[in-house]
């Protein structure tokens, strides 16, 4: 019998007899959740207390402002397996929030730069995603820039066009249904194309397996569909406005762990652009085996997700919770699986095939506490099976968990 989801009847006589052993249990144990001795975990030097988030303004504060429009405009960028289902390795997710952000590594190419400039960018979002097949090579890289004025991102649309046909012999590309799209490709295998939609611009570039100019048309048309669909959604905000958001909303954002003391995770050497609440859908951009966990998301009622140093998840309810750590860590190949914490039997933890693009961690673990999924992340794993530091961590982050629904 699965020991996550014992009957109430069994889950009474274990905490009859742990107590009887004279250990102490502490919080609420809900049905499915093992029996946690809160007071035996092994947390180190790490925060084991709730604590409140503060944005962080460090010079230009402009910059961090506009951080808070990405992260709200992430949460309406399409995803790249709604155009092909196969685009599902995980690539890049980039926020921007001036030129010099909107060409670092991973996201737009250095030579558009004096357009974000020139055209007063506010703030964007970019996800790439791949088949993951050498052979057989298929990407999609979506990106939606805000420009202050309508005026700003259709002329942004024209010089970004214009800058492209400037890279070398190029032939347009006809849109179904978008005259107004500027789009062309070098060689019927790869493709760019840009859109205008009030203050905004939607950029795409496309890659088939063969030349292919035609189905490069169809793709970049579904995705404008679908991009225009969720702009649509989408309100811009005053960025002398934006502050006013609630910048902790259902208290998602102090369950969630603070960075490292001891750099066991990648945040000292990171910037904190993707720290705040996001939608499922935002989040969604970052994960391993997407489509899996988004069907877990829509099941099981994931509403809001609070990410500083850990990304911390709010179901419906436990047995939610559960089947979503399931779709989390789910192992790949290449991964390989790792010793939970001490004292923290429901906690699934890997040690990943391949270094995570965005938040640079090789191994994490995943766990449960009522309603809610944490998922801390190491940078740095010992040898072996276990890692000690990441096993500090997760129980410092439970114990932030259960002390949250104490208060």
């Amino acid at each position: 019998m699965n020991k996550r989801f014992w009957p109430a009847a069994l889950l009474a006589a274990a905490l009859f007899v742990g107590t009887g052993c004279g250990s102490t249990i502490t919080g609420n144990p809900k049905p499915g959740l093992s029996p946690v001795d809160l007071s035996s975990l092994k947390t180190g030097a790490n925060a084991t207390e709730p604590s409140a988030f503060e944005l962080r303004f460090v010079s230009p504060a402009a910059l961090n402002v506009r951080f808070i429009e990405a992260r709200r405009m992430l949460n309406h960028l399409i995803h790249p397996f709604d155009v092909d289902e196969d685009l599902s390795a995980v690539g890049y997710v980039r926020l921007m929030a001036d030129p010099a952000s909107m060409i670092v590594d991973g996201a737009l190419p250095k030579f558009y730069r004096p357009v974000a400039e020139e055209n007063k960018l506010v703030a964007g979002a970019y996800v790439s995603r791949t088949n993951g097949n050498l052979r057989n090579s298929k990407k999609l890289i979506v990106s939606i820039l805000r420009f202050q004025t309508e005026q700003d991102s259709k002329k942004a649309a024209d010089d970004f066009y214009r800058i492209t046909q400037e890279q070398g012999a190029r032939h347009s590309i006809q849109v179904e249904g978008y005259p107004d799209a500027h789009a062309s490709s070098p060689d019927d295998l790869t493709a760019n194309a840009f859109l205008a939609q009030g203050p905004y611009v939607i950029v795409t570039s496309i890659g088939v397996p063969q030349p292919n100019s035609t189905e490069l048309a169809e793709r970049i048309k579904k995705t404008f569909d679908l991009q225009r669909a969720k702009l649509s959604q989408l309100q811009p905000i005053p960025v002398d406005d934006l502050l006013d958001l609630p910048i902790d909303p259902g208290g998602i954002m102090r369950r969630a762990a603070p960075k490292a003391k001891d750099y066991s995770d990648p945040f000292m050497l990171l910037h904190e652009e993707d720290f705040g609440a996001f939608e499922p859908s935002g989040i969604l951009h970052f994960e391993r085996n997407p489509l899996e966990v988004r069907r877990a998301f829509e099941e099981g009622g994931v509403d809001l997700i609070g990410r500083r140093a850990s990304t911390v998840y709010r179901a419906r309810d436990v047995e939610a919770a559960f089947r979503l750590q399931t779709a989390l860590a789910k192992p790949e190949k290449g991964d390989i699986v790792l010793d939970p914490p001490p004292g923290l039997n429901d906690a699934q933890c890997l040690q990943i095939g391949t270094r995570d693009l965005n938040r640079s961690f090789t191994s994490f673990c995943a766990v449960v506490y009522d309603r809610y999924v944490a998922v801390v992340i190491s940078s740095i794993p010992d040898l072996g099976r276990v890692d000690r530091r990441l096993q500090e961590r997760t129980a410092a982050q439970y114990s932030i968990l259960v002390k949250s629904e104490q208060r």
